[in-house]
């Protein structure tokens, strides 16, 4: 068994993660990955002293075997930290998830009676007649109110998405819009209710880990001990054709350094978009399958890199901006995650702006999306222009599934169609068009492992990352 052909796309936490338990079970899998380098969104770029990770990642887990397997690859590199996060509308600083404290005391008091007497109504209507969860706004009113909707859910899910929140899935509220009672917290904060709150949305718990050297020494560690165990690392290789009999993919083709490589192939576990595996399959599927691909859209993401001279901005992880004015949606400053982040008396901001692929903004020139996010910044009063030192730009082509009213119906067409297949595994998000955290897809990556080994395909990877064990 252990001398089965196994070809794995992407050199991601998830796919890495199934190199590293393969080659444990005795397996030597091939690994395939079109950049230079391992990690894909979790990957690090380390430069004069600085590091830059893809956007703020805090790894966090509910499964503790995921933490220490982690811990175990880097000991003392992994440290805790405790995450703080903000939002900036209006001119203030407010605490995510919202804070009654906060809201109360920085809103103009007009806009403060009226979200918490909306809230107020909202729930009382909810407890008489319960209202329809039919897209994201819904969901998100029928919570929170029409005005703390109005003021910050409804323009930063706009800004973010591109699209109405009316024509986005409420499945997606449910997993990433973290839920609290707003009454509670007023109570709280006016010190007339104690206790715990029970607030135990784990998307936003305050307890994480980061490695010292940036988040992609997870990814490194995971390439090592795989590659030492007997896998094969294939970098800057384009797949480029999958070929079956109609009921297993029987090989892979990949394109390196000019050259074209025919892989055998015995199980499959990609992690590539989910879209790029269909249409890569020779025969290639139904046109409604195919359809279906295209319709699962990805939003894009272009990441400004901005080098400082100074050590601190704020004591921030990350900061979201929802004024629509703003071309960036959200800022992260690295050494509040490591100090070893940038050079002693240095500091650095990553700003992140979502768009489209080939929409406006993805082909605004640079020059332009810079003194747009500098001017951001500076009437945010956060920093001036003098302290930036130096910047850079990255762009990300599939950085967030997008969950329009149709993805599920989509998405179930195309899991029916590779289910058709008995030796086909796919994982991560852009694999399952699943928005999850890299803790997700590392264990999604040694369930993969585990159904090779016992081969009981398609019984355990699916189940990760799903439901409110991991987003309630």
């Amino acid at each position: 068994m252990a001398d089965s052909r196994v070809v794995i796309l992407g050199a991601g936490p998830a796919g890495l993660g199934a190199a590293y338990k393969l080659t444990q079970k005795g397996f030597k899998p091939d690994v395939i990955e079109l950049k230079p380098y391992v990690g894909g969104m979790a990957h690090t770029m380390r430069s004069d002293g600085y590091l830059w990770d893809f956007g703020p990642h805090r790894f966090h887990s509910s499964n503790p075997a995921i933490i220490g397997e982690v811990r175990n690859l880097l000991g003392e590199e992994l440290e805790e930290r405790y995450r703080k996060t903000r939002v900036f509308f209006w001119k203030h600083m407010y605490d995510y998830p919202l804070n009654a404290g906060n809201l109360l005391k920085s809103l103009p008091w007009h806009v403060a009676i009226q979200c918490f007497l909306d809230f107020a109504m909202t729930v009382a209507k909810n407890k008489i007649k319960p209202a329809s969860d039919d897209n994201f706004e819904s969901w998100v009113v029928n919570r929170f109110g029409r005005r703390l909707y109005d003021i910050y859910f409804g323009p930063y899910t706009a800004k973010v998405w591109g699209r109405d929140p009316k024509k986005l899935s409420s499945s997606w509220a449910a997993q990433r819009v973290a839920v609290v009672d707003l009454w509670d917290l007023t109570l709280r904060t006016l010190g007339l209710r104690k206790g715990d709150n029970n607030f135990h949305h784990t998307e936003y718990k305050d307890l994480f880990w980061y490695p010292r050297r940036g988040v992609g020494s997870i990814s490194e560690a995971l390439a090592a001990r795989a590659e030492e165990g007997g896998a094969k690392l294939h970098l800057q290789a384009r797949m480029t054709e999958i070929h079956h009999d109609g009921n297993r993919i029987t090989e892979v083709i990949y394109e390196q350094n000019g050259q074209t490589h025919i892989l055998p192939c015995d199980y499959l576990v990609s992690t590539v978009p989910i879209g790029i595996l269909l249409r890569s399959m020779r025969p290639a599927p139904p046109p409604n399958v195919v359809e279906a691909a295209r319709n699962l859209k990805f939003r894009a993401m272009i990441f400004l890199y901005l080098k400082l001279n100074k050590p601190s901005v704020t004591d921030d992880h990350w900061i979201y901006f929802p004024d629509p004015k703003v071309i960036f949606n959200r800022i992260s400053e690295m050494k509040n995650f490591s100090k070893q982040s940038a050079p002693d008396g240095k500091g650095s901001l990553t700003l992140e702006i979502t768009c489209d692929l080939g929409d406006e903004i993805w082909t605004t020139s640079e020059e332009e999306l810079y003194e747009r996010s500098i001017q951001g910044l500076v009437d945010a009063k956060l920093i001036k222009r003098g302290d930036v030192l130096g910047h850079f730009f990255e762009r990300l082509p599939y950085a967030y599934p997008s969950y329009d009213l149709n993805y599920e119906s989509n998405l179930a067409l195309l899991a029916y169609h590779l289910g058709g297949f008995e030796n086909v595994i796919t994982g991560g998000r852009q694999g399952l068009f699943r928005y999850i955290n890299t803790d997700h897809a590392l264990e999604m990556g040694f369930c993969a492992a585990e159904e090779i080994a016992t081969q009981e395909i398609g019984t355990k990877v699916k189940r990760v990352g799903e439901g409110p064990v991991y987003f309630g």
